[in-house]
């Protein structure tokens, strides 16, 4: 696909530039990334290269800072505050010379660059999901390779995993099939997944809401499933104790984990007066012993199940 897209063409991959500094030190790429303020969601992992003035941006295999080479470099772009989250949607087209700073941290020193519409190189999807109980605010970017790039914006954490590439181009196959703009109906509590994909050489938009109000598509509900595990697989990575449930209820079940969906987590702990931390067992006497934990919701073969586990993922407790 990538040939076919003059949006990628001659674009680098910041991941390739981080991987081998040395090959790129001193030359002249392109970029089309997000932009991210001031590391909003802490992509780069370090501060500014070179003044306060520098911003970030990322695609799906990395993060960088980038500083212009005068004042005209930034002219083309839209005014982007770097503290703006709303701004982190915005999806730039860079181009410019890989350059050092004297304490050794890589960035981009921008020539040229504008705001564009598409998808980052590689990418053919990119989902937000919104809502639920606990405001949940995940972004999901599937590769054409089949790695996923996954970044909960609320705790600023991410992760890189991959998938059965199969699965992902069969996705990306079975989107422009669907010629709405929004499927199902907004509920108070519930999921809204914003979909960006390629239709031919196009960017399309779409979103699902959460169908247990109301029924979506076939097509629509197969593609949702994939999603739905993705992110739940990506959330199980970033999670130490929503990684103990999924494999304490998996193991109840004698199912593989891949079955086990995540729907929600608390992301801060919680307190328990005793050991049972919320979901005693009839006729058990616990240790009144203050636990702190998390509450974890998981769906699997149909039926939704809470369970709360310690901070150290340790103890596992199923509520009835």
């Amino acid at each position: 696909m990538s040939t076919r897209l003059p949006l990628w063409q001659g674009v680098i991959p910041i991941g390739e530039i981080l991987a081998h500094p040395d090959a790129y030190l001193g030359r002249e790429v392109v970029l089309v990334a997000y932009y991210r303020g001031w590391d909003l969601f802490g992509e780069v992992g370090h501060g500014p290269p070179l003044t306060r003035s520098d911003v970030a941006v990322a695609d799906a295999t990395g993060a960088i800072y980038i500083a212009p080479a005068g004042p005209e470099a930034l002219k083309s772009l839209p005014s982007l505050q770097p503290f703006d989250l709303a701004a982190t949607d915005t999806l730039l087209r860079l181009r410019g010379r890989v350059e050092r700073s004297e304490g050794g941290l890589l960035y981009l020193r921008v020539i040229a660059g504008e705001a564009v519409e598409g998808l980052p190189a590689g990418v053919l999807l990119r989902v937000r999901r919104q809502g639920g109980l606990a405001g949940f605010d995940h972004e999901l970017m599937a590769t054409e390779s089949g790695t996923l790039y996954f970044l909960d914006r609320r705790i600023h954490r991410y992760t890189r995993f991959s998938v059965d590439v199969g699965e992902v181009l069969r996705i990306a196959e079975g989107l422009p099939s669907l010629s709405g703009k929004a499927y199902g109906t907004p509920v108070p509590d519930g999921f809204s997944y914003e979909l960006s994909f390629w239709d031919r050489d196009q960017r399309r938009a779409l979103t699902f809401y959460d169908p247990s109000v109301e029924p979506l598509p076939e097509e629509a509900m197969r593609i949702l499933e994939v999603i739905g595990r993705w992110i739940g697989e990506g959330m199980r990575r970033l999670t130490g104790p929503v990684s103990a449930a999924v494999e304490a209820l998996a193991e109840r079940l004698q199912i593989p984990t891949g079955e086990v969906e995540v729907v929600s987590y608390d992301p801060e702990p919680r307190n328990w007066p005793d050991a049972s931390m919320g979901c005693p067992e009839p006729d058990k006497v616990y240790p009144p012993v203050l636990t702190s934990g998390y509450r974890v919701f998981l769906k699997a073969r149909g039926q939704f199940y809470e369970i709360h586990v310690d901070q150290a993922g340790t103890q596992v407790a199923f509520c009835p």
